[in-house]
């Protein structure tokens, strides 16, 4: 989906490809462009982050932005621009794998401490088969339990209906690769989920933004997108969603639902924290039964990233589908992982812990409230179980040059940015992990920069 941000890099990109700006030509100054290209100011902070990322342009202290001395021709046979654009919307992304900063406020998952002290076994000892490839739909055993977590949920699931994956995002993957090519239109959360929004760049997908209340998305505006742009698919969330913390209302279920089948789209359901006990909200299985929605989980969010392993739920004929796409794609999935999972299912380890882990996010939370609260702040949307929630910023204030401010202090933000679907999609805001947001820098920060 091409905005203004896109382009205005890729008029720069040409110029300095046909020399029209030469090595060592400083830039108009972010006030100026954004008077020429009659933008914000922000759209041209991100359009010039964007070039200095590629090595076109350079950021000097006290002179502003040049074109670097050295940069290679960006021709259609060396980086097509939509995987050029897809790079750049997950920058935020390797900013979280890179590990840089201090105080990660902006990170995804929580520290390391609240996931110590999960005694994972080794593998089962009645299973000695650990180095073939395993089923294409992945370990059984694993499969059949998280059927059963399902059914104890009062939703009719077998293991038939579910393939294993690598971790979340392989499953999104999938599911574009295997029902989406280059054209077709589908809605999203907005905010959502950004590491999304580049893989529908990549497929060359466009995508159009459900604005996402406090009780889910706004069903008005799915109702009049879902007729004006007939989507095949709208991915959300039901529960904790990344990035605001809300879960849906069952009033929101049940329309999503009907609007789902009335306009003839099936629904693909991102749930990484199914397995948290007792969750607010409704999810959307719960009602349809797997008629129109695809459910992806993942235990990446929950145990070690390390394990990348997740799964997606959907009807049997989908499931089987997806599972001959992973096996081109992948082969299979991490059938030791798998195992591992298993073993900690069965023997209550992993129940206990996340019993542990809900009490500590309950805790977080209730701090987060009150620490933004001595500030006059509140979140935009009451945090839900998962580990995120949406802090609003006051009218005038810029996401991006917040998260600037913070890096320099070693404090690494998320701005919404890139969590907004098209621009200029609400007031801008950052998403906050509440299991980060204790730390006495990042609150004094915010006390200096935004506190009333």
């Amino acid at each position: 989906m091409v905005n203004k941000i896109d382009t205005i890099v890729q008029i720069l990109t040409d110029r300095i490809a046909n020399d029209d700006l030469k090595a060592g030509e400083r830039l108009p100054s972010i006030r100026a462009a954004a008077q020429d290209h009659s933008v914000s100011k922000n759209t041209i902070v991100e359009a010039y982050d964007r070039l200095v990322a590629r090595g076109l342009i350079a950021a000097r202290q006290g002179a502003g932005f040049t074109v670097a001395s050295q940069h290679q021709t960006l021709r259609e046979d060396e980086a097509p621009r939509h995987l050029i654009e897809a790079v750049d919307s997950i920058s935020l992304l390797r900013a979280q794998l890179d590990q840089n900063y201090a105080v990660r406020v902006g990170d995804g998952r929580p520290p390391a401490s609240w996931m110590a002290g999960i005694p994972m076994r080794q593998l089962p000892d009645q299973d000695s088969d650990t180095s073939g490839y395993g089923s294409h739909m992945g370990y059984q055993p694993l499969r059949s339990l998280i059927a059963a977590h399902h059914y104890a949920d009062g939703i009719a699931l077998d293991a038939n209906q579910i393939v294993t994956t690598f971790g979340a995002n392989h499953g999104l993957d999938l599911i574009v690769r295997r029902y989406l090519k280059a054209g077709d239109t589908v809605l999203v959360d907005d905010p959502g989920y950004y590491p999304l929004f580049a893989k529908l760049r990549l497929a060359q997908v466009s995508y159009i933004g459900v604005p996402r209340g406090a009780d889910g998305p706004d069903l008005e505006q799915l109702r009049n997108l879902a007729a004006q742009h007939r989507p095949k698919l709208f991915f959300t969330q039901s529960l904790a969603q990344n990035p605001t913390g809300t879960s849906m209302s069952l009033m929101t279920a049940h329309g999503v639902l009907k609007l789902a089948e009335s306009s003839g789209f099936m629904v693909v359901d991102d749930d990484p924290f199914i397995d948290l006990p007792d969750p607010k909200g409704v999810r959307l299985a719960a009602l349809d039964g797997f008629d129109r929605v695809i459910f992806v989980g993942t235990f990446s969010k929950t145990l070690s990233a390390s394990f990348r392993t997740g799964y997606i739920a959907a009807p049997r004929s989908i499931a089987e589908e997806l599972a001959e796409l992973k096996m081109i794609t992948t082969v299979n999935s991490s059938r030791m992982s798998e195992m591992i999972i298993a073993e900690a299912i069965r023997s209550r380890r992993y129940a206990r812990h996340l019993n542990r882990l809900a009490g500590r996010l309950q805790d977080a939370s209730e701090k987060l409230k009150s620490d933004l609260a001595d500030l006059n702040l509140r979140c935009k949307f009451d945090p839900g179980q998962g580990y995120y929630a949406w802090l609003e910023l006051p009218e005038g204030v810029s996401d991006t040059e917040l998260a600037r401010k913070a890096a320099t202090e070693d404090i690494f933000l998320a701005p919404s940015t890139f969590f907004s679907a098209q621009e200029n999609s609400g007031n801008a805001g950052i998403r906050l992990n509440i299991t980060r947001t204790s730390d006495p820098r990042f609150l004094r920060f915010l006390a200096k920069q935004i506190g009333q």
